[in-house]
């Protein structure tokens, strides 16, 4: 069994990135299962406490904000 260790960083103009990246628009939360299909993972890998640290910071984000997720493996 692999662990996946979410990580996040605020940005204020996604739109300024070229390549695929999974983002959460102020106002929306962070849906962990839509991040599993998105990325083909198993949601149950999730790192519980990222994964919690990801919501609160997706409900803090102010206007004009958004969350830029990404992950990485551990095995």
């Amino acid at each position: 069994m692999s662990t996946i260790n979410l990580t996040w960083t605020v940005v204020s103009d996604p739109d300024s990135f070229v390549a695929f990246q999974y983002y959460v628009k102020a106002g929306e939360v962070f849906d962990a299962h839509d991040y599993a299909v998105t990325y083909r993972l198993d949601r149950a890998d999730l790192d519980a406490d990222d994964l919690r640290a990801t919501q609160d910071a997706a409900a803090k984000l102010n206007a004009g904000e958004c969350l830029m997720v990404s992950h990485s493996i551990a095995t």
